[in-house]
């Protein structure tokens, strides 16, 4: 039910994009959103966590 519902989401905001601002722009948009999540699932794949960061600067920064 929850992918259904995701899809659906997603075929809403594809199809108002396209009629408002295009279908190249609706493509570029989609482009954009797929490279950023695939970005994010790679970054949580390999640990990566923005609170870890702030943590180890904020040690250096300390020293």
């Amino acid at each position: 039910m929850k992918l259904a519902l995701i899809g659906a989401i997603i075929g809403l905001v594809l199809s108002i994009s396209w009629t408002v601002w295009g279908f190249w722009t609706a493509i570029g948009i989609l482009l954009t959103t797929a490279i950023f999540a695939i970005i994010g699932l790679v970054l949580d794949l390999i640990g990566f966590s923005f609170k870890g960061i702030v943590n180890k600067l904020s040690a250096k920064l300390a020293e």
